[in-house]
Order: C-alpha cells, then structure tokens, then sequence
C-alpha cells in the first residue's frame, strides 16, 4: 500500500459487511428444506458474497477482494479484503452452530499486513473484532486468551473431517482429556482468543487462508500464539489457493508442549 492510499473506517465497514451478510443469509434460509445441502449451500455463499462487494462499492473502498466465492478488483485495489463469505457452511446448511462470517483487511498481499479482522456469529451474532496494535474484542469487550494450562487440563479443538491425519495427531488423542471438533475454523479461533478454548490445531495441509486469517489476527491481539507450517508466527500469502498446517495456543509453555506431541 503506497502513502497516498486511502484511509477508512474499518470497524464501521466491516459491521456493516457482516449486517448486510446476515441479511442476505436470513432471505435464503427458508429455501433450506426445499433445496439438497449442496444446492443451499452455494445460494448461500452466493448471497454473502453480493453483500461484501455491495458494501465495498457502498463504501467506494479501493480494494482487492480475495473471497473463496471468486476475486474481484475495485478501484486502484489498494488493501486486500479476505474473506469466507460463510465458514462452516455445512453446518449452517443442516442447522448446527456454529458458522461465522470471516473478513481480514490487509495494506499488502501478506498476514503480516493485516490492519482489521472480523469474526461475526451467524447464528447469534456475537462479533469478535481486532485491529493490528488495538487488542481484540467480543461485542465491543475487550477479550484475551485462558490462563496458562497444562496440556491434560487444556481444552482442545482439532479439525480431522476428511483427512483425520491420526498418525500426526496419535499423541493427541490418546494424551488429551478434552478434544472437541467445531467443524469452523474461524470459531475455533475465536473461542481461543476469548479463553473458551486453549488450543486449536490443524495439521491436514488443506486449510485455507480464507477460512483462518481474520481469526489469526484476532488471536494474536488477544495474546495467544500460533505456528502456520510449523513456523511460530509465520506468515502467509494471502490467496484462494494458499493452504496451511495450522497450531494455535493460548501461551508459548503450551504452544511448546504441543508441538512436541505433534513431533514439531
């Protein structure tokens, strides 16, 4: 981003992105028992989808969408917008919680140039927001990580659908006591950094930096830590295809402990 770039009002944009997501996604929702779970699911990312861009050019945002729902480029493109237009969307289609909206702002095609992220609740609409340097915060609270805990006390979230890689995770699952699967990422994230959860990990190589990268910055403004490919506090490229190994932690002792047990 050039020092000309235009400057906005990231939390009020992404508010308003989420708002106008919930509402395209409340006129699809009766279509859920007439339609199979893969047809509604695509009417429903393609509603999210027509509201991000809606309220881009609402706002004249000069941007480049990065969205799992297709790229799009709007004036000069001088941030770049990331977006899961509905993750967990599986679970939104059957009913269950939970699924989110998912949004991170960039200055440059890198994480580490993440200046906003967001992380709105579907089904209740509690929202988890960050801006890089300003903390995190739950409904306008501010929020951080659980205590430091012993891994046999920790409460861990793992993602193994599809591709359970259960030689890497063997000591895992036969040392933890409590193991939950959310089937969102982005939620996953955020109930670490708000200390509901003190470890997430992803280890299959096939999530997106779509679904993760707003949480990540929440979680990093919440004190928590992460690895991206085995790296603590690696960096990412912001892209469709970008795909990661994926550890976070609510502190280094624990980051450390697991990382071991995965063979890290």
């Amino acid at each position: 981003m050039g020092s000309s770039s235009p400057e906005y009002n990231w939390r009020e944009i992404l508010h308003e992105m989420c708002a106008n997501i919930q509402s395209e996604i409340a006129i699809r929702l009766p279509e859920r028992s007439k339609l199979s779970v893969t047809d509604f699911k695509n009417l429903l990312d393609e509603g999210a989808q027509e509201a991000i861009i809606t309220t881009i050019q609402d706002y004249k945002v000069s941007a480049q969408l990065v969205s799992e729902e297709g790229d799009q480029v709007f004036g000069d493109g001088d941030y770049y917008i990331v977006a899961d237009p509905v993750d967990g969307t599986t679970n939104l289609a059957r009913g269950l919680p939970p699924a989110v909206v998912s949004i991170l702002v960039s200055d440059r095609r890198m994480l580490s140039g993440a200046v906003a992220g967001i992380v709105q609740n579907l089904y209740s609409g509690a929202t988890y927001y960050a801006e890089q340097g300003k903390g995190a915060t739950l409904d306008n609270q501010r929020i951080s990580v659980g205590p430091n805990r012993e891994f046999k006390n920790a409460l861990i979230s793992m993602d193994i659908s599809k591709k359970p890689c259960l030689e890497k995770t063997k000591r895992i699952l036969e040392e933890s006591r409590h193991i939950r699967q959310l089937g969102c990422s982005a939620m996953s994230l955020c109930y670490v950094s708000s200390g509901v959860v003190d470890v997430h990990i992803d280890v299959r190589g096939f999530l997106r930096a779509t679904d993760c990268v707003a949480g990540l910055l929440i979680i990093k403004e919440a004190g928590g830590s992460f690895t991206i490919n085995g790296l603590i506090g690696g960096d990412l490229l912001l892209t469709r295809e970008t795909q990661l190994e994926l550890v976070t932690a609510s502190s280094s002792s624990l980051m450390t402990e697991i990382l071991r047990l995965l063979g890290q």
